[in-house]
């Protein structure tokens, strides 16, 4: 597939089967993910968590949402796979985000690419904020902080899909 294609038709999973991704298809995206744009060329401060394990991914979302409107609805739509993207306290505290936002979409469009539905998944955060304890259970190394995630799987059918509504962002020229 073309970048402009794969970015043409990725769309938002809601809804994924228990299946899991092949290694194959993971060690692709993990690629992808390191040829994204770090700021400061600073690659040592990013780090990426694979959970392949139903029960901990599970874990996190219930953490996510307790005490919120959401309680008890899972965060990632039963994805077999996600990537928790951290990074180390960065000089320019904004570049954290930058440098996730970056990365998670190159997952994404890696992953559209080859034929994994996805979705990114901010709420991971909150999760992590609740249960300080799940950054040791997931392997998150001390001096991290979760910035956000990717859930990669196979859309259930009928899956929610968020639709492509027709866009136009506004667009200033002088």
């Amino acid at each position: 597939m073309e970048t402009l294609k794969a970015i043409e038709v990725r769309k938002s999973t809601r809804g994924f089967k228990p299946d899991p991704i092949s290694e194959e298809s993971l060690d692709i995206i993990l690629k992808a993910a390191n040829e994204a744009p770090v700021g400061m060329s600073a690659f040592d401060s990013i780090r990426l968590t694979v959970l392949r394990d139903a029960a901990l991914i599970a874990k996190i979302s219930d953490a996510a949402t307790t005490g919120s409107a959401r309680e008890g609805q899972d965060i990632y739509y039963g994805a077999s796979t996600v990537i928790i993207v951290s990074s180390k306290e960065q000089p320019v505290p904004e570049l954290t985000f930058a440098n996730a936002g970056c990365i998670v979409t190159t997952c994404l469009l890696a992953a559209t690419d080859i034929g994994i539905d996805n979705v990114y998944i901010f709420g991971c955060v909150a999760g992590f904020r609740n249960d300080p304890s799940l950054l040791a259970e997931v392997g998150i190394p001390e001096g991290f902080t979760p910035i956000s995630s990717v859930a990669l799987g196979y859309a259930t059918e009928g899956a929610a899909v968020v639709p492509k509504a027709k866009r136009q962002i506004g667009i200033n020229r002088r």
